[in-house]
């Protein structure tokens, strides 16, 4: 007979720093998140944090900088079968950290108005999850949320 005993182990929650490049003022949402998420749940709490309607192409991206591309997250897409959906959800965010010196990770959303946001590990030490409490979710935010379709109520006239 097996007597050995396994504990549920707790949600470890990480803190990440999402910053819109280019937003004046600056865009910035503080979100908790379960380190076992995956990069589909990820891209779902930043188009919910800016209120975006999830309508376009996204693609997760290590580099130096904005448009520097050392690594696709999820490996090089085939563009002719591709779908963001089947990539990203098979893809935990813990597999991003530790990120190597000098890289840092992007989120590229609508490659066609190319919104661009830098995400960062914050230092803080790893919580966990608080019963009742529904992840991800925003804890912070600074400047206003980033208008998705500017001038789209002209187009309409």
């Amino acid at each position: 007979m097996n007597n050995t005993v396994h504990f549920k182990q707790p949600k470890k929650i990480w803190t990440l720093r999402i910053k819109l490049f280019g937003a004046d003022p600056e865009c910035v949402r503080v979100v908790e998140i379960d380190w076992r998420a995956s990069f589909l749940d990820l891209h779902e709490a930043i188009q919910e944090a800016v209120e975006f309607d999830n309508d376009h192409l996204f693609e997760f991206y290590i580099g130096r900088r904005p448009g520097h591309v050392a690594q696709v997250v999820g490996g090089t897409p085939d563009w002719e079968n591709y779908h963001p959906v089947n990539t990203y959800q098979r893809v935990p965010i813990s597999s991003a950290w530790p990120m190597p010196p000098g890289l840092k990770l992007f989120y590229l959303f609508d490659f066609g108005d190319h919104w661009v946001f830098q995400i960062n590990k914050t230092r803080h030490k790893d919580k966990q999850a608080q019963s009742g409490v529904v992840y991800p979710r925003v804890i912070e935010a600074k400047g206003e949320n980033p208008e998705q379709y500017p001038g789209y109520e002209d187009w309409e006239e």
